[in-house]
């Protein structure tokens, strides 16, 4: 019997509901902790700069350790785009980079959800999918805020991947009809 691709979640048992939360709230007291320490000037770095990728990091951490102890995918895919976003902000403190260079992992990332995701998932299809379609749209944007591509020319690959979107929609949808009919 064909599914719709989603995966049945299971409610959790005592012990797994436990677990998660001490994973959780440990991960949020070692956040708290390191921004306290940076707050008392033990670590020397302004709190502002590093509140947010370490409270991404501690929600994306418990999300993954959760997400496997649960075997679902739809925390799988909150985790990985969590954490992406927090790769972000800590890129934006560590290196030279800034958002105006880092914002194409923003846009990849549900893409890079799908990709956690899969680990789970009943079906991989439809992740893959994802995957390459926001993948391919945060290269668009890479090479635009990488300054080897204008804004001009950006726009025109982005209309020519929505046209190829249509298209490649188009056909499966077709196929899909076709091998519904033959049945």
């Amino acid at each position: 019997m064909r599914t719709s691709g989603t995966t049945e979640v299971l409610p959790l048992g005592k012990k797994q509901k436990y677990a998660c939360n001490i994973v959780m709230g440990a991960l949020l007291i070692g956040a708290g902790v390191i921004l306290v320490l940076a707050g008392v000037g033990v670590i020397d770095v302004a709190v502002r700069k590093i509140a947010a990728p370490t409270v991404l990091f501690a929600f994306g951490i418990s999300m993954l350790v959760s997400a496997i102890i649960a075997k679902n995918s739809l925390s799988m895919w909150i985790a990985g785009v969590i954490l992406s976003c927090g790769t972000v902000s800590l890129l934006a403190v560590t290196t030279t980079a800034g958002y105006a260079e880092l914002y194409p992992i923003y846009i990849a990332s549900p893409g890079i959800g799908c990709c956690f995701a899969i680990f789970f998932a009943e079906v991989w299809f439809p992740q893959v999918k994802a995957s390459v379609f926001f993948g391919t749209l945060s290269a668009i944007f890479a090479l635009q805020s990488s300054g080897t591509i204008g804004w001009g020319l950006t726009a025109g690959l982005l209309a020519t991947f929505a046209g190829v979107c249509v298209i490649l929609y188009a056909v499966l949808a077709y196929i899909r009809k076709g091998n519904n009919n033959n049945a």
